[in-house]
């Protein structure tokens, strides 16, 4: 009895001990983000219809390891798999490999300007504000067949931001220079920005110019033939933690509108 009343003593000190402490919060060893996007918009016979994507960013607390995969739901609820990729950081060097897109620079409508695309995996490295990407044509087949190199640099230039792209094909022997650039802070609440592409297959100039006052975006494409062939705008509301965006595109020389609204939720 003597025993069991000191053993029960030594343990309600222990739990008095503990209790007096700070609780510790264990850190996670995987850190994970994601974003779930529904765009609406007008499609064939004039019918408007929804498209929702997510995805999802992993990364090992450290930092030594990262991950990421996007879905793609269609209008038959078909799940399918958009992107993956998987990668590394060493030394300030990032190292990637997947389905992972191109690494070109964004646009507001993407109307005139040039975007080469990418195959379906692709390499990509990138460190102090340069990347190199190469895109296999095969990877099951053949890991050595390069189809296109990729190559972007940002770097910061007084109040602006400016970002030089190329892109080169290695079958077609074809090649796409374009750079963008961005106020790196607002301008009397204004951010200006403005982008160019050239082609050596279509031997075009094209540019798209665009600037946003309070969440209104409004901008105008075209090229070295016509300097007006799209107008629009876009309109953005943060609706409690849900971002609402309500788009319009008119193509002048056709004289069509094409609407959308994009809800997007990141976590």
């Amino acid at each position: 009895m003597t025993k069991f009343l000191s053993t029960t003593a030594l343990v309600f000190a222990g739990t008095a001990a503990f209790a007096d402490q700070a609780p510790v919060t264990p850190t996670p060893a995987v850190t994970l983000s994601g974003e779930i996007e529904t765009v609406i918009a007008e499609g064939l016979n004039d019918k408007w219809g929804a498209t929702t994507s997510f995805g999802f960013d992993g990364a090992l607390t450290n930092g030594a390891a990262t991950g990421s995969m996007e879905f793609v739901v269609d209008s038959d609820n078909d799940l399918t798999l958009d992107g993956w990729s998987m990668g590394t950081n060493v030394a300030g060097v990032a190292m990637s490999f997947g389905d992972q897109g191109n690494i070109w620079f964004d646009t507001e409508s993407g109307a005139t300007i040039e975007e080469p695309t990418m195959a379906a995996e692709s390499l990509s490295i990138g460190a102090g504000g340069a990347t190199v990407a190469l895109a296999f044509t095969d990877i099951g087949t053949d890991v050595t067949d390069i189809a296109n190199v990729q190559g972007a640099y940002t770097l910061n230039v007084g109040i602006a931001n400016v970002t030089t792209a190329g892109d080169y094909n290695l079958d077609s022997k074809e090649w796409v220079v374009g750079g963008r650039a961005d106020t790196a802070g607002m301008l009397d609440g204004v951010r200006l920005g403005g982008a160019a592409t050239y082609g050596s297959a279509s031997e075009n100039i094209a540019f798209e110019a665009d600037a946003t006052v309070m969440g209104l975006t409004a901008y105008l494409a075209g090229d070295q033939d016509d300097l007006a062939q799209n107008i629009g705008g876009s309109y953005t509301y943060d609706l409690s933690g849900i971002d609402l965006k309500g788009a319009v595109d008119y193509d002048i020389d056709a004289e069509t509108y094409a609407p959308s609204v994009t809800a997007t939720f990141a976590f």
